[in-house]
């Protein structure tokens, strides 16, 4: 099961709060070495809403660290997908902005005297 499948069905405030809650439990984790218990609670739960047949415990030590590895690369695919959205929504704006900025290309001879750019007669 790839990731937009699993985050298809979210809202932007669901996806908000695992974005946030998976920041939170990443800093507790790194300052002391526990899990973040909100974090944890929502997570085993979202994990048993997509996969009820794969039960996991929070009891279990590996299925902790299994489940918590699970959705921070969820969290961290959710915020790639939003700063591929701005960079295009950025790209399309730079592009309609040079588009309009355009001149006429002044033509040079051989002589590299400029010139006109009316019709020859």
């Amino acid at each position: 099961m790839d990731y937009e499948s699993i985050i298809k069905n979210y809202t932007e405030e669901k996806k908000d709060e695992v974005v946030n809650l998976a920041k939170v439990n990443k800093a507790k984790m790194g300052l002391h070495n526990k899990y973040d218990d909100r974090a944890l609670n929502l997570f085993f739960v979202l994990w048993h809403q997509h996969f009820p047949n794969n039960k996991q415990s929070k009891t279990c030590q590996g299925c902790r660290k299994a489940v918590t590895k699970f959705f921070h690369q969820i969290a961290d695919y959710i915020s790639s997908e939003r700063l591929k959205a701005t960079e295009t929504a950025k790209a399309k704006t730079v592009k309609a902005v040079k588009k309009k900025n355009k001149k006429p290309a002044k033509h040079i001879t051989r002589t590299g005297a400029l010139a006109s750019s009316g019709p020859r007669s």
